[in-house]
């Protein structure tokens, strides 16, 4: 449940309002302000908190009704639901919009009383990935996994056991507060193998959503990145069982020529 502020003034008027609002990179977002003495409100002005200086960006009142003021005209609504409640709506929300939002309420005749409410951008990216054979002696697979996102996405490889060492993790924050966040896993093929896994999955985890990607593991890229000895056995057996089969289908072919001449002599 979110949390509620309530702020009094010296005549004991309070202000109901969430502390925090969170809103998606270019979606929508209101913010709720509520007056709860009986009062009447003349103006409810809505201010942005920008380098710790108030700035104006709309005002609603019952004789002038809405507004807005630059930069956010045709982006903010600013309405009132009834006498004493107010809200604003955020259109196509930037990352310049994450800012505390302060409702003044012009009461008379004692003043101006507001609530101060902090709005928190979040975004990310899909999963991106590169995979890379490893041909070396043990035989292993190096998977490369990105996301970008606010706050900063987790990645996570299923099963861990497969892993050769600790997986390398890179993070890259941006301006905006956008994190990029690189995974290096190393796959033991051997302990896949061990273990009989057809496939392995990736995992990212953040507030917005989750995403997974499913890794196969077939028989060719285990040769690929496989030992040379294992692959060279596979190749050898391999011509072994076609010469074999080529033997015996000649060797077939013979003896049913064979049989009506030799049946012809006795």
């Amino acid at each position: 449940m979110p949390s509620i502020c309530s702020q009094e003034s010296d005549f004991s008027y309070r202000i109901k309002h969430k502390k925090n609002e969170t809103a998606v990179l270019g979606g929508n977002v209101t913010i709720f302000c509520n007056w709860t003495a009986q009062e009447d409100v003349v103006q409810i002005t809505w201010q942005k908190i920008q380098d710790s200086s108030p700035q104006n960006i709309g005002t609603y009142s019952s004789k002038y009704g809405e507004k807005i003021l630059p930069p956010y005209v045709d982006r903010l609504h600013c309405k009132i639901l009834e006498p004493n409640s107010s809200f604003i709506t955020i259109q196509k929300v930037t990352f310049e919009d994450e800012a505390c939002y302060k409702c003044l309420f012009n009461v008379f005749p004692h003043g101006s009383h507001g609530g101060e409410i902090c709005l928190n951008i979040l975004t990310v990216s899909n999963l991106t990935n590169e995979n890379r054979f490893i041909s070396d002696s043990e035989g292993s697979l190096e998977l490369i996994y990105s996301a970008v996102g606010k706050p900063a996405p987790q990645i996570s490889l299923f099963p861990s056991q497969v892993l050769m060492n600790r997986p390398k993790e890179y993070l890259d924050q941006s301006q905006n507060g956008t994190v990029t966040v690189t995974k290096i896993y190393t796959v033991s093929l051997e302990t896949v193998r061990f273990l009989g896994l057809q496939h392995l999955i990736v995992h990212m985890d953040h507030p917005l959503r989750n995403e997974e990607r499913i890794v196969p593991l077939s028989v060719k890229q285990e040769c690929a990145t496989g030992s040379s000895s294992e692959c060279v056995l596979i190749i050898i057996l391999s011509i072994f069982s076609c010469i074999s089969l080529s033997i015996n289908v000649g060797l077939c072919i013979l003896l049913k020529k064979k049989t009506p001449e030799d049946s012809g002599t006795y």
